[in-house]
């Protein structure tokens, strides 16, 4: 880390976010610039160096690639309170004063995305709680022979081709369809089989006992609800609100004052709301690209520069 440069580091997360509670972890991202050798020579360069667990640092280029797909982990460094900021050089802070023109229509999708996987690990960790799998699936109870029938590859192969539409049901026998379809369960069966083992072996009995207590993870709910609110405010042209002003109410959630019905029904009309705003935001559907790769050119020269004099 020597032959770096840090030009931005932030505080992060549940700090940032007004979320702390006692114990919480301090969570920290930065940039850097690296040595010349990351820019000019043929070896492939890191993108980003973890410290520890908590503690991250993205090689420039790779920031600016995230950003511009309005990665919401990384878009909210930028408007993080600058009383978070431990680093902003020079080279840092010419990422700040530009930081609205990597605002898009894309963060629809990022933060909506990002929340729907949130709840997809609720209502999957609901299931597991309320109707753990008792035994790993075996392929008799798929009705399928000891061993496949049909090779490995050429299942594959077909339900690619099925998928992508270069292959038509009448071209192949029922018979084959209906293994691939027995199949292809019995696959999904043993993949949620095993991250239900690895779920329950790696669980925080901090979480696990939340999860005890209310049905779900109510600590996911938290930040399923702030994404979701978040990308609704900056399509709304409210801007990223990283320190939350609604603190009280998710953390509300995260105690578990909302049923698992009324998150259900939250993230259902909160989505829609984000679908609406998309239509009528004033932000650009996609970034200046152009604009942003001479930026972080610039940023790169300016720094490999300043160690040279």
């Amino acid at each position: 880390m020597d032959d770096t440069t840090l030009i931005f580091e932030s505080v992060h997360g549940s700090q940032a976010y007004g979320l702390a509670r006692e114990g919480s972890d301090l969570d920290l991202k930065g940039v850097i610039v690296g040595p010349a050798h990351w820019y000019f020579g043929f070896r492939p360069a890191p993108e980003q160096v973890e410290l520890h667990a908590d503690h991250f640092r993205f090689e420039v280029r790779k920031f600016f690639r995230l950003l511009a797909n309005a990665n919401p982990t990384i878009l909210e460094l930028l408007f993080t309170d600058e009383s978070d900021h431990h680093v902003c050089t020079p080279a840092g802070c010419r990422m700040l004063d530009v930081r609205e023109k990597f605002l898009t229509k894309r963060v629809g999708q990022t933060f909506g995305g990002y929340a729907m996987g949130q709840l997809k690990r609720i209502k999957t960790h609901r299931r597991w709680l309320l109707d753990p799998p008792k035994s790993a699936p075996t392929r008799e109870a798929f009705s399928l022979p000891e061993r496949r029938v049909i090779p490995k590859d050429q299942l594959g192969a077909a339900e690619t081709l099925i998928e992508q539409g270069k292959l038509a049901e009448a071209d192949v026998s029922t018979n084959f369809l209906e293994v691939l379809g027995r199949e292809k369960r019995y696959k999904a069966a043993r993949a949620e089989w095993q991250q239900f083992n690895q779920w329950k072996k790696n669980r925080n009995e901090k979480r696990a006992a939340l999860e005890a207590k209310h049905g779900y993870d109510t600590k996911h709910a938290m930040h399923l609800v702030r994404l979701l609110r978040m990308g609704h405010e900056i399509l709304s042209g409210r801007g990223v609100i990283v320190k939350r002003p609604d603190r009280d109410d998710l953390l509300a959630v995260r105690d578990g004052a909302w049923s698992y019905d009324q998150l259900i029904t939250h993230a259902e009309e909160k989505m829609k709301a984000i679908g609406e705003a998309k239509k009528t935001s004033a932000l650009p559907d996609d970034p200046d690209e152009a604009a942003l790769e001479a930026l972080c050119v610039s940023i790169v020269q300016e720094v490999l520069l300043a160690r040279r004099s």
